[in-house]
């Protein structure tokens, strides 16, 4: 499981800490490990930070979002950076509930991989979950739609799982080629992961729809 918490919400040694913030939190007096890979880049931070109160909270935070996706976490394979990063808590300096990088970086496992990356305060033993911004989620799912192939799907999870498994198709067909008999494996692979793709695909859709109705009925009641 990954978590996220910031520099002075993070008082425990529960879960390996990794500093996911450009200066690796020196000013937070933080010493630990250090994940640089998820840290945003100083030319668009800049630009954010210095447009607050100058330009719209949603419109400034929706740049940083689109941004953040196309210079980092685009360049990056979620499945490769979660198994790196398992078991541990992200850092940087923000409050829970503000606007901040870590929650795009959970926003991004959870839209993928179909995992809960929760906001966590620590004090000791102590653990508590904690609320985080709403709207992170639905401006990168927002932003990767807007800039990749869906290929007909609409959960961004299915499109992930579909893209897997014509890697295992293409795998296949490379050993077939060369008559190694393995090949049958990663076949098997791609079916699974196509079930997985379509599974996604009703459950987003059925929540969707479960949201819909939800909506309506608050209308008239």
């Amino acid at each position: 499981m990954i978590c996220t918490s910031s520099y002075s919400g993070w008082k425990s040694n529960e879960y390996v800490a990794y500093s996911i913030s450009g200066d690796s939190g020196r000013s937070a007096n933080y010493n630990g490990r250090c994940y640089l890979k998820l840290a945003p880049k100083m030319s668009f931070w800049r630009i954010w930070h210095n447009n607050i109160g100058k330009v719209h909270e949603e419109e400034n935070n929706k740049y940083y979002v689109r941004e953040y996706w196309n210079q980092v976490l685009s360049k990056l394979d979620p499945e490769e950076v979660y198994r790196e990063l398992d078991n541990s808590v992200l850092l940087c300096y923000e409050p829970n509930t503000d606007f901040c990088h870590r929650h795009i970086v959970a926003a991004w496992f959870e839209l993928l991989l179909g995992v809960k990356v929760p906001e966590l305060v620590a004090n000791d033993c102590r653990i508590v979950e904690t609320a985080k911004p709403i709207n992170i989620k639905e401006y990168l799912e927002e932003t990767m739609k807007l800039n990749i192939d869906m290929c007909g799907f609409e959960s961004l999870r299915a499109l992930y799982l579909f893209q897997k498994s014509e890697k295992m198709e293409t795998i296949a067909d490379e050993l077939e080629e060369k008559n190694v008999k393995c090949s049958a494996y990663y076949r098997q692979m791609a079916s699974s992961l196509r079930w997985d793709a379509d599974m996604a695909e009703y459950e987003y859709k059925k929540i969707r729809r479960d949201r819909q109705i939800n909506k309506k009925r608050n209308v008239f009641d």
